[in-house]
Formats: structure tokens, sequence, C-alpha cells
């Protein structure tokens, strides 16, 4: 008999369908699918009943088909799934922020694309900002605060994507150029009675700038509100401590000043005289040799020609270099430092000199005018001293008649702020102090 060959035909046409399949999904990217194998069709066969009516019935049931497997999502090759990595819209804008004055910078980064990626910026706030063309970093020094919108793009083949920036520029923190503080204040120098300006200087901040000074030692110090410029025209030594504040907007500085005041080139010595007791009068000379007296309480007397003594009596005489402000000249010239030298007119006159009073001991065996002089620091001072006879010891302290000093070329008889006043200036006040004390 001849055998049907219709089996293996639809065999055949199963396997050719599963490579095409195979194929194209080669040709889409898609993985190969193993699939399970085919099986024959189904086919009926008769078996005979009790009725002898053939009953079809099936053979065999049908297979499962082969399993669905997802197929990976296709990269395109012409760079049109380039993105940033920090998503913004117009509307939602990605934010940053920078302050004026200090360098800013900001890389921007993308994914996808052909492999070579341009960037640009576009409507930037001025020319102080860029972004490089490769790397895509943004950088500049902002000059204004405020606000600024712009854009960055990115280009790889045909696709162009945009990031939207706002960038917010703060206003840079107002401060002084000379940095300072409560513990390390900026030190300036000046020298008594000598015009000494510094001009204060800020940065950042914004708005109308303005400057004052604060807890100010003396009204000879000022600031000039709009410039910043310090005069100082003080005439009392020593150092002065304040501050000087800046004002811009809602913004304040400040800078902590310490300020030395240098005494003057010295014109004399101020002697002081006593007599070595407690609440006894006692004598100032200012230089020129004009001598004022004073009670024990330190109250004056008035200006005399010369201070009394008796013979073998004793006077105890101090004194310190002094500029034309009173100012002394040689700070190391107490407790240790130089001491000043005097001599007499007068021979015989015995001078010893008391370091823990910091005076000369100073006996007179003779009744005589004397003329003692006291020098330190290169200048001298000199006056006078009526030695009388132990029975005639009293010596008028009336108040000496006009004539012309030769310091000051005033009046003695005026008031002389200046001469009247040396007792209570910082070198007259020491030497008085450390008298009483030795006393």
């Amino acid at each position: 008999m001849h055998q049907s060959n219709k089996p293996p035909v639809r065999r055949a046409a199963v396997i050719a369908v599963s490579i095409a399949v195979t194929a194209v999904a080669s040709a889409l990217g898609v993985g190969t699918v193993a699939s399970a194998a085919p099986t024959a069709p189904t086919t009926a066969t008769v078996s005979p009943t009790a009725s002898g009516t053939p009953s079809p019935s099936p053979s065999a049931t049908s297979s499962a088909g082969p399993a669905k497997v997802a197929a990976p999502a296709a990269t395109p090759s012409d760079g049109s799934d380039l993105a940033f990595t920090e998503p913004s819209t117009q509307a939602a804008p990605l934010a940053l922020t920078a302050v004026v004055g200090t360098p800013f910078s900001h890389a921007f980064h993308t994914t996808g694309g052909t492999g070579t990626v341009a960037y640009a910026i576009q409507d930037a706030p001025s020319s102080a900002y860029t972004v490089n063309v490769e790397t895509g970093v943004l950088s500049g020094t902002p000059t204004t605060a405020g606000t600024f919108d712009f854009e960055v793009v990115a280009l790889s083949g045909a696709t162009q994507i945009t990031e939207y920036v706002r960038l917010t520029v703060s206003a840079s923190p107002l401060v002084f150029t000379e940095p300072s503080s409560t513990a390390t204040p900026l030190k300036l120098t000046a020298t008594a009675g000598t015009r000494f300006t510094h001009t204060f200087r800020t940065t950042g901040g914004t708005g109308r700038l303005a400057y004052a000074i604060q807890d100010s030692p003396s009204q000879d110090l000022s600031v000039d509100v709009e410039t910043g410029v310090l005069t100082d025209t003080v005439t009392a030594a020593g150092t002065y401590d304040f501050e000087v504040v800046a004002l811009r907007g809602t913004a304040t500085a400040t800078e902590y000043v310490r300020l030395t005041v240098r005494a003057a080139a010295p014109v004399g010595v101020l002697a002081i005289v006593d007599q070595g007791k407690p609440g006894t009068t006692a004598w100032s000379v200012a230089p020129g040799g004009t001598i004022t007296a004073f009670s024990g309480e330190g109250r004056p007397l008035g200006t005399v020609s010369s201070i009394p003594a008796q013979q073998n009596g004793t006077l105890y005489v101090s004194g310190l270099a002094v500029d034309r402000f009173g100012n002394r000249t040689d700070p190391g010239s107490v407790s240790g430092g130089p001491r000043p030298t005097l001599t007499s007119s007068v021979a015989s006159d015995q001078m010893v000199w008391d370091q823990s009073g910091y005076a000369f001991r100073v006996t007179f065996p003779h009744a005589s005018p004397h003329r003692l002089t006291i020098t330190q620091d290169g200048v001298s001072t000199s006056f006078a001293v009526a030695v009388r006879p132990v029975a005639t010891a009293s010596v008028a302290t009336t108040s000496s008649a006009g004539g012309t000093l030769a310091y000051t070329g005033a009046d003695e008889t005026a008031p002389l702020a200046w001469a009247l006043g040396l007792l209570t200036s910082g070198a007259a006040l020491l030497l008085y102090r450390l008298r009483r004390r030795r006393a």
C-alpha cells in the first residue's frame, strides 16, 4: 500500500514557523525563547460500541504553547534618550544659591545621548556666569544680589534638552577689611596733641553705609558717619579701648579698636617737693620753673617764687620728664626705671637717693638762696629754695609778682589750667602718691 506523507509535511511547517519567529525576534532585539516541541495534530479513533455504532474519541490532548517572556525596551541609537540627572521644568526650576563676591560653581550631568554631550548657557544673568561646554560646570563670581532665572542646555546628536535654573544670590556679610575681636582688637598708635586719622573700610551688605563710634573714651575721638574716618586729637597719653560700628541696611559689623596715645616730645621735668610729713604743704614745679603750692589735702594754694626750707632741714624732691600736656615721656622711670638726676647751686647740699620713695632727700647745711635743677630724659627744670636760719626759717607764701614765664609766655598770675592742674595729671599724681606712701 501507498503510505501517506502528510504528517511529515505538517512537522516541517511548524519548524519553519519557529525559525521565522526567532529571526524576527532577533531583528527586533528580543532574546531567543525556547518553545515546546511541536506535537502531532489530534486524530480521532473509532472504537466499537455495544450497539455497533462507532463513537469518535480523542486519542491525545493538546500540549501547552510556548512560555511568554517580556522583551527589554529598545535603546535608541540617535541620542533621543538624553536627560539631565536633576530634572526640572519651567514651573519648577532647579534651585541654586550663591553669595555676592564668593566664587560659585555647579556641575550639570546627563544620561543617555550618543556619547558626546555639549553644554551651553542661555539667558545668563551676566557675563560673570559661564558654562564649560565639555564638563557642564557652571561657574562665576556674583556681583549683584537677587534672583535670576536662566537655562542650561545639553546637546547630543540631534537631541537638545533644557535644564531650567533659578539662582538666588544673597548679599555677602558686612565685615570690616581689618578683622578684629574683643580679644584681638585693631591696634592703632597716635601721639598726644598730634592730629591722627585712620580710615575704616567694609565689604559686603547692601544699601547705604554709615559709621559710628561706640563707648568713646574721649570727646577728642570722632568717626565720620559717611567716610568712616577716625580723627584723634587726644592730648592725654594712655590706652583707649572702643568700638567702631558699620551699618548697612539691616546688617551691622563691629571693629574693636585699641588706641595707644604716646606722649609728645619732653619739654621739661615736672617736680614734686614736700617735707616728708603727711598733711604738710607740698609744691609742684612745672617745666619752666613755675612753683605752685598745695595743701596737705592737695588743694592749690597759688604760685610762689621759691620753696621755703630751714637750715639743716630736709626736703624730698622727685620728678618725671613730661611733654607739653603733662604726660610723662619716660614710662620706665617709675618703680625701678632710670631715675632723674639732681644738682644744687650750693655744693654743700647733701642729696641722697631714696629708691623706696622714688625721691632725693636733700639736706641744706647752709642758710642761703639755693637753686636746684632736676634732669631726666634730656630735659631739666630748675627752681629756687629759700633756706633761712633756724631762728628765721618762716617764709611767706604770698603769690609772686607778675612776670613772664620762660615756657608758656603767659603771666604767672593768670589761671593756667595746664600748670595748676599738673598735680592731678597722671605723672604728678603718681609722684605725689609715691611721696605720700613713703611718708
